[in-house]
C-alpha cells in the first residue's frame, strides 16, 4: 500500500496546478529523509488531508517540491479541523515551500486568520442577589438570574475581524429573559497606526469610572498609539426595554509609564437636550508582586448633576486592590479583592460605570450618592468554572442609609 503516495500526491497535484505559476525548480525531489514526509504523513493520519492513512507518505518513493507544496495547500485548505499541534505542522511546512505555494497561488496568512473560519465559543453563568430593603417595596430583595451568551468570531480580511454575541438572561423565576444580539461590530486596522471598531461594540472609558458597558452600544470609535493611546468615538446605547437613549461621545488617553504602570484621562458627555453627562477623569494602574492596584477621579459638570449638588460638579472615585485572580483554565487559582467608592449624586445616573451592584437598586448602589467598602473573592472551582462572590458594604454619601446600596453578589460562571 506504501506505493499510493505516488497515486495520491498526483491526484492532489492534478487539481491544483492548472494555471498556475512556476516557482524556480519546483519539480527538484524532497530527499526521502526529509521531515516533511513524517509532517505530512501525521496530518493524514489525524485527517486533515485525504490518502496517506496506510503510511503512504512515509518518504519511500521522492517527490518534487511541487507535489509536496500540493500537499501542503490541501492542509492549508482545512487547517479548520487542525488541532494546535497540527496548525503547528501546518505553518512550518507553509515557510519550508513558501515559494512552491505562491506558485499555486497559495494565500501564505497564519491557520488562525485563515479567512472564512467561525470560532464560537460561550459562558453560562447563574447568578444570585440579595439587596439590602428594595427602595420600591420596603423588604429585602432577592433575584436569582440565568445567563448564556454565545460568541462567534471570524477572520474577514487579514486586517478585519468580526465578532458578535448571542445573549439571553432571564431576571425572575417568571420571566423567560430577552434574546438578542448585543455584540455585533467590525474591527481591525482602518489605515497604517489607525485602527477602528464599527457596529454593536464594548464601549470601555478610562479606567471605567465614566463609562465601562461591555455590550449594546450601537456607534464607532478609532484609536491610535502604543506607549500613548488615544482613542474617541461616539454611540447611542441599544435598549430592550424601548428606551430613546441620547447620542454619546467620549476620547481618552492612556500613557505607559511602564509595562506595571499607566495613567488615563478621560472624557464623556451626551447629548446637550438630555444633558445628564458632562464628565472628566484622571486615573491609573499599577500592577507590582501580584497584585494590581487602580483607582479613577472624575467630576460630572452636567446640568442635571449640578442642579441635586447645590450647583456644584458631582464628584465621585473609585479604586480597587486586587491579589491574583481566578483563571478559568486552572483548576484552584484564585484571586481577592477590596474596593471602595464614594460619589455624589446624579454622577452616574444611568449605571454605565465600572463598580459591581445589584440590578435593584441600579446605579444608586454603583456611583449615585453611595460611598463604602465591597470586598470580593473568585475561584475556580473546575476548569473553565468560577466561582464569585461580592459584598457591597455601601450607605449614601453622608454616611446614613444603607437601603438599596448593600448587597450580597454570588454567581457560577462556566465558559466553553
Amino acid at each position: 500500500m506504501k506505493k499510493n503516495i505516488a497515486a495520491t500526491l498526483a491526484l492532489v497535484f492534478g487539481l491544483s496546478i492548472a494555471g498556475t505559476a512556476f516557482a524556480a525548480n519546483p519539480f527538484a525531489d524532497v530527499p526521502v529523509k526529509h521531515w516533511s514526509y513524517d509532517a505530512v504523513q501525521q496530518l493524514a493520519n489525524d485527517g486533515i488531508i485525504t490518502g496517506g492513512g496506510d503510511g503512504s507518505y512515509q518518504g519511500e518513493r521522492a517527490v518534487s517540491r511541487y507535489e509536496m507544496a500540493a500537499v501542503v495547500a490541501s492542509a492549508i485548505a482545512h487547517a479548520d479541523k487542525a488541532n494546535a499541534a497540527d496548525k503547528a505542522l501546518i505553518e512550518k511546512l507553509a515557510v519550508e515551500y513558501e515559494a512552491e505555494l505562491e506558485g499555486l497561488n497559495v494565500r501564505l496568512t497564519k491557520v488562525e486568520k485563515k479567512q472564512g473560519n467561525i470560532k464560537f465559543s460561550g459562558e453560562f453563568r447563574e447568578r444570585y442577589e440579595w439587596t439590602k430593603v428594595d427602595p420600591s417595596t420596603g423588604t429585602d430583595s432577592t433575584a436569582m438570574k440565568t445567563r448564556v451568551r454565545l460568541n462567534m468570531s471570524t477572520q474577514m480580511s487579514d486586517d478585519i475581524a468580526f465578532n458578535a454575541r448571542f445573549h439571553s438572561e432571564s431576571k425572575k423565576t417568571n420571566e423567560a429573559g430577552d434574546a438578542y444580539i448585543d455584540l455585533a461590530y467590525l474591527s481591525g486596522k482602518l489605515f497604517e497606526g489607525v485602527n477602528f471598531t464599527a457596529g454593536r461594540m464594548v464601549l470601555p472609558v478610562g479606567k471605567g469610572l465614566t463609562c465601562d458597558t461591555w455590550h449594546d452600544w450601537d456607534g464607532a470609535k478609532i484609536s491610535f498609539g502604543n506607549k500613548v493611546k488615544v482613542s474617541a468615538g461616539a454611540a447611542k446605547y441599544h435598549s430592550t426595554t424601548g428606551w430613546d437613549s441620547p447620542n454619546y461621545a467620549y476620547a481618552d488617553l492612556n500613557y505607559a509609564f511602564t509595562p506595571n504602570f499607566d495613567m488615563s484621562l478621560a472624557y464623556f458627555t451626551d447629548s446637550q437636550d438630555y444633558n445628564e453627562y458632562k464628565t472628566k477623569a484622571i486615573g491609573f494602574s499599577y500592577a507590582f508582586n501580584k497584585f494590581v492596584l487602580k483607582a479613577e477621579y472624575g467630576k460630572n459638570g452636567a446640568e442635571n448633576a449640578k442642579q441635586v449638588n447645590n450647583g456644584s460638579e458631582a464628584k465621585a472615585w473609585y479604586s480597587n486592590l486586587k491579589y491574583m485572580g481566578a483563571n478559568a483554565a486552572k483548576e484552584h487559582s484564585y484571586g481577592v479583592w477590596v474596593g471602595y467608592r464614594k460619589a455624589d449624586k446624579a454622577f452616574d445616573p444611568e449605571w454605565w460605570s465600572t463598580p459591581e451592584s445589584s440590578d435593584v437598586a441600579g446605579g444608586l448602589a454603583a456611583l449615585n450618592d453611595t460611598k463604602g467598602f465591597e470586598y470580593g473573592v473568585e475561584y475556580t472551582v473546575f476548569k473553565n468554572g468560577i466561582l464569585t462572590v461580592q459584598y457591597n458594604d455601601m450607605k449614601d454619601k453622608n454616611g446614613n442609609s444603607p437601603d438599596g446600596r448593600r448587597n450580597l453578589i454570588t454567581s457560577l460562571s462556566y465558559s466553553f
